[in-house]
Protein backbone atom coordinates (compact mmCIF):
# COMPACT_ATOMS: atom_id res chain seq x y z
CA UNK A 1 0.00 0.00 0.00
CA UNK A 2 1.37 3.39 -1.01
CA UNK A 3 0.61 6.48 1.06
CA UNK A 4 -0.02 9.59 -1.01
CA UNK A 5 0.70 13.25 -0.39
CA UNK A 6 -1.82 13.95 -3.17
CA UNK A 7 -3.67 11.06 -4.85
CA UNK A 8 -2.58 10.21 -8.35
CA UNK A 9 -4.20 12.11 -11.20
CA UNK A 10 -6.24 14.48 -8.96
CA UNK A 11 -6.39 16.16 -5.57
CA UNK A 12 -8.97 13.64 -4.35
CA UNK A 13 -9.62 10.09 -5.45
CA UNK A 14 -11.61 7.05 -4.43
CA UNK A 15 -12.62 3.80 -6.07
CA UNK A 16 -10.84 1.54 -8.53
CA UNK A 17 -9.01 2.62 -11.67
CA UNK A 18 -8.83 0.27 -14.67
CA UNK A 19 -9.45 -2.74 -12.43
CA UNK A 20 -5.86 -2.32 -11.24
CA UNK A 21 -5.51 0.39 -8.56
CA UNK A 22 -7.84 1.13 -5.66
CA UNK A 23 -7.85 4.62 -4.12
CA UNK A 24 -9.18 5.29 -0.64
CA UNK A 25 -8.29 6.90 2.68
CA UNK A 26 -7.85 5.75 6.27
CA UNK A 27 -8.26 8.22 9.14
CA UNK A 28 -7.90 11.04 6.62
CA UNK A 29 -4.70 9.66 5.03
CA UNK A 30 -5.12 8.97 1.29
CA UNK A 31 -3.57 5.77 -0.07
CA UNK A 32 -3.50 3.61 -3.17
CA UNK A 33 -3.10 -0.16 -3.39
CA UNK A 34 -3.29 -2.87 -5.98
CA UNK A 35 -6.83 -4.14 -6.43
CA UNK A 36 -7.25 -7.57 -4.88
CA UNK A 37 -10.06 -9.92 -5.91
CA UNK A 38 -10.56 -12.85 -3.49
CA UNK A 39 -10.41 -16.23 -5.19
CA UNK A 40 -13.36 -17.48 -3.12
CA UNK A 41 -14.93 -14.95 -0.76
CA UNK A 42 -17.45 -17.44 0.63
CA UNK A 43 -15.42 -20.26 2.11
CA UNK A 44 -16.62 -21.58 5.47
CA UNK A 45 -13.58 -20.03 7.19
CA UNK A 46 -14.34 -16.62 5.70
CA UNK A 47 -17.99 -16.86 6.66
CA UNK A 48 -16.94 -17.82 10.21
CA UNK A 49 -14.63 -14.85 10.69
CA UNK A 50 -17.19 -12.47 9.15
CA UNK A 51 -19.72 -13.78 11.68
CA UNK A 52 -17.30 -13.17 14.55
CA UNK A 53 -16.56 -9.64 13.30
CA UNK A 54 -20.29 -8.93 13.08
CA UNK A 55 -20.84 -10.29 16.61
CA UNK A 56 -18.09 -8.11 18.06
CA UNK A 57 -19.37 -5.06 16.18
CA UNK A 58 -22.91 -5.56 17.49
CA UNK A 59 -21.52 -6.22 20.97
CA UNK A 60 -19.61 -2.93 20.99
CA UNK A 61 -22.74 -1.03 19.88
CA UNK A 62 -24.56 -2.35 22.97
CA UNK A 63 -21.76 -1.85 25.50
CA UNK A 64 -22.34 0.79 28.21
CA UNK A 65 -19.59 3.33 28.92
CA UNK A 66 -18.13 1.24 31.77
CA UNK A 67 -17.56 -1.72 29.42
CA UNK A 68 -16.10 0.47 26.67
CA UNK A 69 -13.75 2.45 28.94
CA UNK A 70 -10.84 -0.08 29.04
CA UNK A 71 -10.77 -0.15 25.23
CA UNK A 72 -10.95 3.64 25.02
CA UNK A 73 -7.95 3.84 27.37
CA UNK A 74 -6.07 1.20 25.37
CA UNK A 75 -6.11 3.31 22.18
CA UNK A 76 -5.04 6.55 23.88
CA UNK A 77 -2.38 8.09 21.66
CA UNK A 78 -2.72 5.37 18.99
CA UNK A 79 -4.24 5.59 15.48
CA UNK A 80 -7.06 3.17 16.36
CA UNK A 81 -10.60 3.47 17.61
CA UNK A 82 -11.87 1.70 20.72
CA UNK A 83 -14.18 -0.38 18.53
CA UNK A 84 -11.22 -1.41 16.37
CA UNK A 85 -9.19 -2.68 19.30
CA UNK A 86 -12.22 -4.38 20.87
CA UNK A 87 -12.64 -6.41 17.66
CA UNK A 88 -8.89 -6.94 17.23
CA UNK A 89 -8.50 -8.29 20.77
CA UNK A 90 -11.02 -11.11 20.35
CA UNK A 91 -11.61 -11.87 16.66
CA UNK A 92 -8.89 -14.48 16.16
CA UNK A 93 -9.53 -16.14 19.53
CA UNK A 94 -13.27 -16.54 18.92
CA UNK A 95 -12.92 -18.07 15.46
CA UNK A 96 -14.13 -21.70 15.47
CA UNK A 97 -15.46 -21.33 19.04
CA UNK A 98 -19.02 -22.19 20.08
CA UNK A 99 -19.07 -19.91 23.14
CA UNK A 100 -17.57 -16.66 24.45
CA UNK A 101 -15.04 -18.22 26.83
CA UNK A 102 -12.16 -16.48 25.05
CA UNK A 103 -13.81 -13.06 24.80
CA UNK A 104 -11.48 -10.24 25.92
CA UNK A 105 -13.46 -7.87 28.12
CA UNK A 106 -10.70 -5.52 29.35
CA UNK A 107 -7.16 -4.60 28.32
CA UNK A 108 -4.33 -3.62 30.67
CA UNK A 109 -2.83 -0.14 30.47
CA UNK A 110 -0.07 1.46 32.53
CA UNK A 111 0.80 -0.55 35.63
CA UNK A 112 -2.82 -1.48 36.37
CA UNK A 113 -3.15 -4.71 38.34
CA UNK A 114 -6.25 -6.95 38.23
CA UNK A 115 -8.46 -7.76 41.24
CA UNK A 116 -7.82 -10.79 43.43
CA UNK A 117 -10.05 -13.56 44.78
CA UNK A 118 -12.96 -12.83 42.47
CA UNK A 119 -16.07 -14.84 43.41
CA UNK A 120 -19.30 -14.79 41.32
CA UNK A 121 -22.68 -15.91 42.62
CA UNK A 122 -26.29 -16.07 41.49
CA UNK A 123 -28.27 -13.55 43.51
CA UNK A 124 -32.05 -13.17 43.68
CA UNK A 125 -33.90 -11.67 40.70
CA UNK A 126 -31.49 -12.19 37.78
CA UNK A 127 -28.66 -10.45 39.60
CA UNK A 128 -25.08 -11.59 39.08
CA UNK A 129 -23.10 -10.77 42.22
CA UNK A 130 -19.29 -10.44 42.04
CA UNK A 131 -17.07 -9.93 45.07
CA UNK A 132 -13.35 -9.18 44.77
CA UNK A 133 -10.32 -8.34 46.86
CA UNK A 134 -7.91 -5.61 45.83
CA UNK A 135 -4.26 -6.13 44.94
CA UNK A 136 -1.50 -4.10 46.57
CA UNK A 137 -1.54 -0.78 44.68
CA UNK A 138 1.45 -0.08 42.41
CA UNK A 139 3.56 2.84 43.58
CA UNK A 140 1.98 6.08 42.41
CA UNK A 141 -1.46 4.61 41.69
CA UNK A 142 -4.77 4.81 43.57
CA UNK A 143 -7.61 2.33 43.12
CA UNK A 144 -10.68 4.23 41.89
CA UNK A 145 -13.18 1.38 41.50
CA UNK A 146 -13.65 -2.28 40.74
CA UNK A 147 -15.87 -2.72 37.72
CA UNK A 148 -17.59 -5.69 36.17
CA UNK A 149 -19.52 -6.75 33.08
CA UNK A 150 -21.60 -9.72 32.01
CA UNK A 151 -22.97 -10.93 28.68
CA UNK A 152 -25.14 -13.94 27.95
CA UNK A 153 -23.10 -16.74 26.42
CA UNK A 154 -23.56 -18.07 22.90
CA UNK A 155 -21.93 -19.03 19.61
CA UNK A 156 -20.15 -15.95 18.17
CA UNK A 157 -20.76 -17.05 14.57
CA UNK A 158 -23.20 -16.58 12.95
CA UNK A 159 -24.04 -13.16 14.36
CA UNK A 160 -24.77 -13.14 18.10
CA UNK A 161 -26.64 -10.02 19.22
CA UNK A 162 -26.44 -9.64 23.01
CA UNK A 163 -26.32 -6.70 25.41
CA UNK A 164 -23.46 -6.24 27.88
CA UNK A 165 -24.56 -5.43 31.44
CA UNK A 166 -22.25 -3.64 33.87
CA UNK A 167 -21.75 -2.58 37.47
CA UNK A 168 -19.11 -1.07 39.73
CA UNK A 169 -18.25 -0.47 43.36
CA UNK A 170 -16.07 2.41 44.52
CA UNK A 171 -15.62 1.45 48.18
CA UNK A 172 -14.26 -1.55 50.03
CA UNK A 173 -15.39 -4.30 50.50
CA UNK A 174 -15.91 -4.49 46.77
CA UNK A 175 -19.18 -6.10 45.69
CA UNK A 176 -20.69 -5.62 42.24
CA UNK A 177 -24.33 -6.37 41.49
CA UNK A 178 -25.07 -6.72 37.77
CA UNK A 179 -28.74 -6.91 36.76
CA UNK A 180 -28.74 -9.19 33.69
CA UNK A 181 -32.56 -9.01 33.33
CA UNK A 182 -33.01 -12.68 32.34
CA UNK A 183 -31.71 -16.03 33.50
CA UNK A 184 -29.10 -17.97 31.57
CA UNK A 185 -25.41 -18.74 31.31
CA UNK A 186 -23.35 -15.55 31.46
CA UNK A 187 -19.74 -14.72 30.74
CA UNK A 188 -18.54 -12.27 33.37
CA UNK A 189 -15.47 -10.09 33.82
CA UNK A 190 -14.08 -8.07 36.71
CA UNK A 191 -11.27 -5.52 36.47
CA UNK A 192 -9.68 -2.65 38.40
CA UNK A 193 -9.86 1.04 37.52
CA UNK A 194 -6.76 2.93 38.69
CA UNK A 195 -5.82 6.60 38.80
CA UNK A 196 -2.18 7.63 38.38
CA UNK A 197 -1.46 10.08 41.17
CA UNK A 198 0.95 12.29 39.24
CA UNK A 199 -1.49 13.36 36.51
CA UNK A 200 -4.91 11.79 37.34
CA UNK A 201 -4.85 9.67 34.16
CA UNK A 202 -7.11 6.61 34.36
CA UNK A 203 -5.80 3.09 33.67
CA UNK A 204 -7.55 -0.29 33.59
CA UNK A 205 -6.35 -3.81 34.37
CA UNK A 206 -6.95 -7.03 32.52
CA UNK A 207 -10.15 -8.79 33.52
CA UNK A 208 -10.59 -11.82 35.72
CA UNK A 209 -12.99 -13.90 33.61
CA UNK A 210 -15.42 -16.73 34.16
CA UNK A 211 -18.85 -18.23 33.54
CA UNK A 212 -21.84 -18.12 35.90
CA UNK A 213 -25.37 -19.48 35.60
CA UNK A 214 -28.03 -16.98 36.68
CA UNK A 215 -31.46 -18.41 37.46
Amino acid sequence: MARLTAPLFSLTASGTLANALTFSSWKGIPYVRTRVIPANPNTSAQQEIRGVFATLTEMYKRMPAIARAPFVAAVRGRPLTARNIHIQASAAALKDQTDLNLLVMSLATGQALPPENVVPSDATGQILNITADTPTPPIGYTLTAIQGAAIEDGDPSPVLVKTTFVGEDVTTPYTIDIDVLVGGTFQYACWCKWTRDSDSVIFYSTAVRGTQIVA
